[in-house]
């Protein structure tokens, strides 16, 4: 690279979580002139050091969360006329130096280890690096993207230069590959569980019981204390995480037992020994009403559409009459709840109408709701009739900020068949290969499988089961980083060849898109151009760029230390739950909480001595973890126990939060404006549930609504239309079906001459309002639009 004029070094930066040491540098410049210009991070300080030559011309600091869990934009600039160097983090400077720029300085770069004569160092952190982009007064003329999947060289996409890249691990196969990580080899016909909370999968046998945690893919097996139990044909597993328990389950003897894990034992036996009439049926558990759910299902040469419901409390079993849509009896489908838990998807399936195998048995790919207040069924929509035909694994993975799912889909007219993720949406049919596939061995009512996710981790978890005739089970684990890939072909041989099943699987469907895309793209373009840049920040949904010594309430819970690295792992449930008591506590009214509230949440079963003794080694624990973010002080005062950053060391999103509401300065633009960067993270503590918790929930939602809907009110819609769509987008996130919301969100839209969109936010609306309410919504888009 040579330093003509204005020459920037741009690059994008994440730090791997997990590691224990993290000094070194991260890049070193090193002139024809042997001057170096270093960016270096210090593990003890948490802080980025910038030196040139022997001296350090400044220092920043990056947020823990962004510089753990996502992409931090950094960029070096040469200044040849004014003789400096200046560093940037996301297009702020940070610290700048001078630098004696000769006319015809060139330079060599490093990133991590330097084998450059005089320079040498081994010393770098543990980091991902990627978008290395050299331009010279502002125009690109080198571009790394470092999206290779192998080799020791990096492409230059717009010099076709090449970089030499040093044991690489790239990162791209982590999402595309999926990775065999157990094999689980037992008697007889066990079954699976998993608890997404703790990320624990389980596999029950008829004399263990296994757990395969995926934070340290650390796999257990205890011995039941009783010995042998007996495991039917077609007996499965479910863990409830209100309840924390794990149930196993056989539906023709109408019978559910408990685990007790400390005994290590069930509460009940099976003595029914035939084979099931229930293979391959769909299971939830339902927190609205403590019960229990099986859908379908198939055996003695019928398939089932039946309804059956286990409540917990009661101890009974009933078969629940339904309404709505036909729900054709079936198996072999997939099913996935919704976020408020009341609504069951289900995908697919194998069966007929009548439930007779013998009469005209066929696929289906049907997307149904089963709404579990109105015992209803309602057909969503279905999948165009593919090229060739495919049943489902277990389960659908459901993303309820996009409403997206994700699942397993596979043929069934071989032994050899392989299984092949996909992804599509809750809205409209059609979806998308990702991934590479996993051989799977089919035999019908032998075979099961099911997918999971991981929401620390971010892992998505297949789990296949094969029950050879010797009676014996092979259990196999697989997972593949989440967000996949989609799925790339490999390229066609000149030889004519038959391509693999799943690239073939949706041609039809795709070729249509593509003539109804060619058909509308001259029309897309005017539209694109007219409206482009009208566009609001909080629908072009930005990469998020985390920082360090962070802690995120709002959204995924999430926490990263001094070093960027995601530490969320680190707190187990109690953990987790313990440092949420305190610091909420601590943050919502400055009080604290009492020692009698944290035992009687955390340790109600247990004598007062124990529970404090819990405490007192559990907030040892939590103290170690909260070191490695920053300073903190945890200690009583006024007999209650409070938890604080000190020095403004950590970053809390929610103390922030609290801060600025007690100002409640709603007619700032500044103020909502920081509170809306908090906020867009997401739900107060989304994927958290705790009974203590929702009143706190409950009351944030209605201070950001109140906050944001009071200004929206004095706002200037002509002159603040961006900023009233993104204040909508917010409040959306905290109340779906806030009517004040849409009719402000359809204005703005109007205003801003997006008029189709403004349509579409409002039939989107009416939809979920019928869906959640069972009923249409009683205001027209014309008296909507006209409101506010």
């Amino acid at each position: 690279m040579c330093l003509r004029g204005q020459t920037d070094l741009g690059f994008d930066l994440e730090f791997r979580p997990n590691m224990e040491t993290y000094f070194g540098y991260v890049v070193r410049v090193i002139t024809t002139d042997h001057q170096n210009i270093d960016l270096v991070y210090n593990q003890r300080l948490g802080v980025f050091h910038c030196v040139i030559g022997e001296k350090v011309t400044g220092e920043f600091r990056i947020d823990t969360l962004r510089l753990y869990r996502g992409w931090n934009p950094v960029r070096i600039r040469f200044d040849e006329k004014a003789g400096e160097v200046v560093f940037y983090h996301r297009d702020k400077p940070v610290c700048r130096g001078r630098l004696a720029i000769r006319e015809n300085t060139c330079a060599h770069i490093y990133f991590g280890a330097t084998n450059f004569e005089g320079h040498q160092t081994l010393d770098l952190p543990p980091m991902n690096i990627k978008d290395v982009r050299i331009t010279e007064n502002g125009e690109l003329k080198h571009f790394f993207p470092l999206s290779e999947s192998q080799g020791a060289a990096a492409d230059d996409t717009e010099s076709r230069d090449t970089a030499a890249v040093r044991n690489p691990v790239w990162l791209k196969p982590r999402h595309q590959n999926w990775a065999l990580v157990k094999t689980v080899e037992t008697a007889g016909t066990p079954s699976i569980a998993f608890d997404q909370q703790k990320e624990v999968l389980y596999i029950i046998t008829a004399d263990s019981t296994f757990r395969l945690t995926f934070r340290d893919m650390q796999l257990r097996g205890e011995a039941l204390a009783q010995g042998h139990t007996l495991l039917p044909a077609g007996n499965q597993s479910i863990y409830d995480p209100v309840r924390q328990r794990i149930y196993n389950v056989l539906i023709d003897e109408k019978k559910v037992r408990t685990y007790d894990t400390l005994a290590r034992q069930w509460d009940d036996t099976f003595t029914h020994t035939e084979l099931t009439e229930y293979w391959q049926a769909n299971k939830f558990v339902s927190q609205p009403d403590t019960s229990l759910y099986i859908l379908g299902g198939y055996g003695q040469l019928r398939y089932k559409n039946l309804v059956q419901r286990y409540h917990f409390s009661r101890d009974t079993w009933e078969t629940v009459p339904v309404k709505g849509d036909h729900f054709m009896p079936r198996y072999m489908a997939a099913l996935g709840l919704n976020a408020a838990g009341d609504t069951a998807f289900i995908l697919g399936g194998y069966g007929s109408n009548t439930g007779d195998q013998s009469v005209n048995p066929k696929y289906n790919y049907e997307l149904n709701a089963y709404s579990i207040r109105d015992r209803s069924f309602r057909t969503v929509w279905r999948f165009p009739e593919p090229a060739r035909q495919f049943c489902f694994a277990n389960s659908l993975v459901i993303d309820t900020a996009t409403r997206e799912y994700y699942t397993l889909i596979y043929p069934t007219d071989k032994f050899n068949s392989s299984l092949q993720l996909i992804k599509g949406s809750l809205a409209s049919p059609g979806y998308q290969l990702m991934g590479d596939s996993i051989p799977y061995s089919f035999y019908d009512i032998r075979s099961f499988a099911d997918l999971f996710y991981c929401p620390v981790s971010k892992k998505l978890v297949a789990v296949t089961l094969y029950n050879s005739k010797e009676n014996t089970c092979q259990v196999k684990v697989h997972t593949l980083d989440f967000p996949p890939n989609a799925l790339v072909p490999a390229p066609a041989p000149r030889k004519t060849y038959i391509a693999p099943w799943w690239v073939t699987l949706p041609g039809i469907t795709l070729l249509l898109f593509i003539l109804l895309a060619l058909s509308r793209r001259r029309w897309q373009k005017k539209q694109t151009a007219k409206t482009a840049e009208h566009i609001p920040l909080a629908e072009t949904a930005p990469e998020q760029q985390p920082e360090r010594s962070a802690v995120f309430l709002f959204g995924q819970f999430e926490a990263f230390d001094k070093e960027g690295n995601d530490i969320t792992k680190l707190f187990t449930p109690l953990l987790k739950e313990l440092f949420l008591l305190v610091l909420i506590h601590t943050y919502k009214d400055g009080k604290g909480i009492s020692s009698e509230q944290l035992f009687d949440i955390l340790w109600s079963d247990k004598p007062q001595k124990d529970a404090r003794n819990n405490y007192s080694v559990n907030i040892v624990k939590l103290k170690a973890i909260l070191e490695k973010a920053g300073e903190w002080h945890i200690g009583k005062e006024s007999g209650k126990w409070k938890l604080e950053v000190l020095n403004q060391s950590v970053q809390v999103d929610y103390a922030r939060f609290a801060q600025l509401c007690a100002q409640k300065n709603a007619s700032s633009r500044p103020y909502i404006q920081e509170l809306l960067g908090i906020v867009n993270r997401g739900a107060f503590l989304k994927a958290v549930q705790y009974e203590w918790l929702d009143d706190i929930k409950s009351d944030i939602s209605g201070q950001v609504i109140d906050l944001f809907l009071q200004y929206i009110s004095t706002a200037d819609l002509h002159a603040e239309a961006e900023l009233v769509l993104r204040l909508t987008h917010a409040i959306f996130l905290f109340d779906a079906l806030n009517e004040e919301a849409l009719a402000y969100r359809c204005r703005s839209l109007i205003i801003l001459g997006r008029h189709g969109i403004a349509q579409e936010a409002y039939q989107k609306f009416a939809k979920e309002y019928k869906e959640s309410y069972g009923q249409e919504f009683g205001r027209s888009f014309k008296d909507i639009s006209q409101q506010g």
